[in-house]
Protein backbone atom coordinates (compact mmCIF):
# COMPACT_ATOMS: atom_id res chain seq x y z
CA UNK A 1 0.00 0.00 0.00
CA UNK A 2 1.73 3.34 -0.97
CA UNK A 3 2.43 6.55 1.15
CA UNK A 4 1.65 3.69 4.65
CA UNK A 5 3.46 5.16 7.04
CA UNK A 6 4.98 8.45 5.95
CA UNK A 7 3.64 11.22 7.67
CA UNK A 8 0.92 13.34 6.06
CA UNK A 9 1.69 16.56 6.24
CA UNK A 10 -0.84 18.90 7.63
CA UNK A 11 -3.42 21.53 5.65
CA UNK A 12 -3.41 24.83 7.30
CA UNK A 13 -7.10 25.89 6.63
CA UNK A 14 -7.12 29.01 6.39
CA UNK A 15 -10.61 31.13 7.17
CA UNK A 16 -11.03 34.58 4.25
CA UNK A 17 -12.77 37.45 5.62
CA UNK A 18 -13.63 40.39 3.33
CA UNK A 19 -14.60 43.61 5.44
CA UNK A 20 -15.91 45.08 2.29
CA UNK A 21 -19.56 43.71 1.07
CA UNK A 22 -19.25 45.20 -2.18
CA UNK A 23 -19.54 42.87 -5.32
CA UNK A 24 -16.20 44.75 -7.08
CA UNK A 25 -14.24 44.87 -3.79
CA UNK A 26 -10.23 45.60 -4.32
CA UNK A 27 -10.59 43.53 -0.83
CA UNK A 28 -12.36 40.54 -2.09
CA UNK A 29 -10.01 40.49 -5.40
CA UNK A 30 -7.16 40.47 -2.83
CA UNK A 31 -8.66 37.07 -1.15
CA UNK A 32 -9.32 35.49 -4.49
CA UNK A 33 -5.80 36.34 -5.61
CA UNK A 34 -4.73 34.67 -2.06
CA UNK A 35 -6.54 31.62 -2.76
CA UNK A 36 -5.54 31.46 -6.33
CA UNK A 37 -1.74 31.33 -4.93
CA UNK A 38 -2.41 29.07 -2.26
CA UNK A 39 -3.99 26.75 -4.90
CA UNK A 40 -1.51 27.59 -7.45
CA UNK A 41 2.33 27.35 -5.06
CA UNK A 42 1.55 26.76 -1.65
CA UNK A 43 1.37 23.21 -0.45
CA UNK A 44 -0.14 22.40 3.12
CA UNK A 45 -2.58 25.53 3.17
CA UNK A 46 -6.29 25.75 1.65
CA UNK A 47 -7.83 29.22 2.08
CA UNK A 48 -11.45 29.30 1.77
CA UNK A 49 -13.97 32.69 1.77
CA UNK A 50 -16.26 33.38 4.67
CA UNK A 51 -19.13 35.65 3.62
CA UNK A 52 -19.74 37.93 6.32
CA UNK A 53 -22.94 39.15 4.35
CA UNK A 54 -25.56 36.79 5.94
CA UNK A 55 -24.80 38.22 10.08
CA UNK A 56 -27.86 39.94 11.70
CA UNK A 57 -25.82 43.44 13.71
CA UNK A 58 -24.33 42.28 17.23
CA UNK A 59 -27.59 42.22 19.25
CA UNK A 60 -27.63 39.69 22.33
CA UNK A 61 -30.76 39.75 22.64
CA UNK A 62 -30.96 37.80 19.07
CA UNK A 63 -28.72 35.09 21.71
CA UNK A 64 -32.22 32.62 23.23
CA UNK A 65 -30.89 29.85 25.81
CA UNK A 66 -27.05 29.86 24.88
CA UNK A 67 -28.11 29.86 21.38
CA UNK A 68 -27.32 32.53 18.39
CA UNK A 69 -29.07 33.30 15.28
CA UNK A 70 -28.53 30.02 12.38
CA UNK A 71 -26.48 32.92 10.03
CA UNK A 72 -24.36 33.32 13.34
CA UNK A 73 -23.99 29.97 14.47
CA UNK A 74 -23.39 28.76 10.77
CA UNK A 75 -20.54 31.42 10.81
CA UNK A 76 -18.69 30.29 14.20
CA UNK A 77 -18.83 27.13 13.54
CA UNK A 78 -16.86 27.82 10.01
CA UNK A 79 -14.27 29.82 12.55
CA UNK A 80 -14.53 27.63 14.84
CA UNK A 81 -12.96 24.62 12.30
CA UNK A 82 -10.26 27.27 11.06
CA UNK A 83 -6.99 27.10 11.95
CA UNK A 84 -5.63 30.64 10.95
CA UNK A 85 -7.67 33.76 9.20
CA UNK A 86 -6.56 36.17 6.84
CA UNK A 87 -8.73 40.06 6.91
CA UNK A 88 -8.32 42.03 4.21
CA UNK A 89 -10.70 45.04 4.86
CA UNK A 90 -10.50 48.98 3.32
CA UNK A 91 -9.73 51.54 5.99
CA UNK A 92 -12.75 53.74 6.62
CA UNK A 93 -12.66 56.43 9.11
CA UNK A 94 -9.28 54.91 10.12
CA UNK A 95 -10.15 51.79 11.18
CA UNK A 96 -11.36 48.58 9.79
CA UNK A 97 -15.53 48.40 8.51
CA UNK A 98 -18.62 47.93 10.42
CA UNK A 99 -19.40 44.62 8.71
CA UNK A 100 -15.84 43.46 9.65
CA UNK A 101 -16.40 44.83 13.11
CA UNK A 102 -19.83 42.98 13.58
CA UNK A 103 -18.64 39.72 12.47
CA UNK A 104 -15.15 39.69 15.03
CA UNK A 105 -17.66 40.58 17.69
CA UNK A 106 -20.15 37.68 16.76
CA UNK A 107 -17.22 34.97 16.92
CA UNK A 108 -15.85 36.21 19.78
CA UNK A 109 -19.16 36.02 22.49
CA UNK A 110 -18.32 33.30 24.58
CA UNK A 111 -16.94 30.45 23.86
CA UNK A 112 -14.52 32.89 21.97
CA UNK A 113 -13.98 31.22 18.43
CA UNK A 114 -11.77 33.65 17.57
CA UNK A 115 -9.11 32.15 20.57
CA UNK A 116 -5.34 31.06 20.32
CA UNK A 117 -5.25 31.48 16.56
CA UNK A 118 -3.18 33.40 14.70
CA UNK A 119 -3.95 36.15 11.41
CA UNK A 120 -3.01 38.23 8.74
CA UNK A 121 -3.72 41.55 7.70
CA UNK A 122 -4.00 42.62 4.35
CA UNK A 123 -4.64 45.37 2.10
CA UNK A 124 -3.60 47.39 -0.82
CA UNK A 125 -4.74 50.56 -2.47
CA UNK A 126 -7.42 50.59 -5.26
CA UNK A 127 -4.53 50.89 -8.50
CA UNK A 128 -3.27 47.95 -7.63
CA UNK A 129 -6.94 46.70 -9.32
CA UNK A 130 -8.43 46.28 -12.31
CA UNK A 131 -12.38 47.82 -12.35
CA UNK A 132 -13.76 44.04 -12.02
CA UNK A 133 -11.50 44.15 -8.30
CA UNK A 134 -9.37 41.49 -9.62
CA UNK A 135 -5.50 41.97 -8.58
CA UNK A 136 -3.05 43.02 -11.30
CA UNK A 137 0.13 43.79 -9.76
CA UNK A 138 3.05 40.93 -10.03
CA UNK A 139 5.00 42.46 -7.47
CA UNK A 140 1.84 42.28 -4.79
CA UNK A 141 1.16 39.02 -5.80
CA UNK A 142 4.31 38.21 -4.58
CA UNK A 143 4.25 40.18 -1.18
CA UNK A 144 0.80 38.20 -0.57
CA UNK A 145 2.45 34.82 -1.38
CA UNK A 146 5.02 35.78 1.30
CA UNK A 147 2.47 36.90 3.81
CA UNK A 148 0.44 33.22 3.49
CA UNK A 149 3.78 31.46 3.39
CA UNK A 150 4.47 33.61 6.75
CA UNK A 151 1.05 32.64 8.25
CA UNK A 152 1.46 29.11 7.40
CA UNK A 153 4.87 28.66 9.31
CA UNK A 154 3.78 30.70 12.13
CA UNK A 155 0.39 27.90 12.49
CA UNK A 156 2.37 25.40 11.65
CA UNK A 157 4.78 26.61 14.88
CA UNK A 158 1.33 27.54 17.23
CA UNK A 159 0.67 24.03 16.80
CA UNK A 160 3.90 22.19 17.33
CA UNK A 161 3.39 20.39 13.80
CA UNK A 162 6.92 21.35 12.26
Amino acid sequence: MEGVGLAMKPVIEVAALCGSLRRASFNRGLIRSAIQLCDESIEGMKIEYVDISPLPFLNTDLEVDGKFPKPVEAFRRRIRGADAFLFASPEYNYSFTGPLKNAIDWASRAPNAWEDKPAAIAFQPPSKFDSDGNLIDPEIRERLKQVLLSLQAFTLRLQNKC
